[in-house]
């Protein structure tokens, strides 16, 4: 019996092991493994169930691309790595440095790159194809249903940013507004809220001529922007923003061409569940 014993703890410990990344679910095919499942919600922070629904489009995408056919030869795959790299500033040795530091082989990469220009190549052939261009009609009701997006022009702002390593030092700064402080920067800048991240648009929206803003924490340090002056807001009519307009239907378009199409694909798909 001691002798059966280890054999027996051995075969146990090595079925746990099979069922811990074992097959969970089966798309037309393709395996979603358990251990990818955990992988998944631990990366992304999601739960499992939301894990589950991204592999299997995930699944659904692999199958769509394999039964179109779709390929990407060598010299459209390094001509993208050459664009990509030309964008970045970098040479092609310099991101293969930068991609080994982050811990992604070249090959890993090049098959990563190479999925993705086969999903945008799908993406336009099969699904932008069913998008029908819109009317002016259409495009002036998206206007009136989203004019909060559109109908104001955008607000010629003149800043100071104060800038400095401690909050405690900025906010002596904003105390004494007329004083130079040691180890706080100061620098002028005339935007518009076109230019501007969202986020940082409705702060300065919401803060009065000739105060500061709330301090703001960033990659170097901390920022507070002193608001000189804001132009009136001034509202556009559908002629003057129809570009615009335009582009955010088109982009509502593809985002709802693409899950119709998805949500097709599952429905038509034979998705086995086989443990979760």
């Amino acid at each position: 019996m001691k002798k059966l014993l280890p054999f027996l703890l051995f075969c146990c410990i090595g079925t746990h092991a099979q069922v811990l990344d074992a097959i969970a679910i089966d798309v037309d095919g393709e395996p979603i493994t358990t251990l990818e499942i955990q992988a998944v919600q631990q990366k992304m922070n999601m739960s499992k169930q939301a894990a589950v629904e991204a592999l299997i489009q995930d699944r659904l995408e692999k199958v769509a691309l394999r039964d179109a056919g779709i390929t990407i030869d060598a010299q459209e795959l390094n001509a993208k790595i050459q664009e990509i790299a030309q964008a970045k500033g970098l040479t092609q040795s310099q991101m293969q440095n930068v991609l080994a530091q982050k811990g992604m082989t070249w090959k890993s990469y090049q098959e990563q790159l190479t999925t993705e220009m086969k999903k945008e190549r799908f993406f336009k052939e099969h699904i932008m194809a069913t998008i029908t261009p819109p009317s002016d009609s259409e495009l002036e009701l998206y206007y009136n249903t989203h004019k909060e997006e559109f109908a104001m022009a955008p607000i010629q702002i003149s800043l100071v940013a104060y800038t400095a390593q401690t909050a405690n030092g900025l906010q002596r700064a904003i105390e004494n507004p007329t004083e130079n402080m040691s180890g706080v920067q100061q620098e002028n800048i005339l935007t518009s809220t076109a230019e501007m991240n969202p986020t940082l648009a409705d702060i300065i929206k919401n803060t009065g001529v000739d105060q500061f803003t709330q301090i703001i924490k960033t990659e170097k340090g901390f920022i507070s922007y002193l608001v000189k002056s804001k132009g009136a807001q001034k509202e556009l009519g559908f002629e003057a923003v129809k570009n615009s307009v335009a582009m955010g239907w088109m982009q509502e378009q593809r985002v709802k061409a693409g899950q119709d199409f998805f949500n097709k694909l599952k429905s038509d798909a034979n998705i086995r569940v086989i443990r979760l």
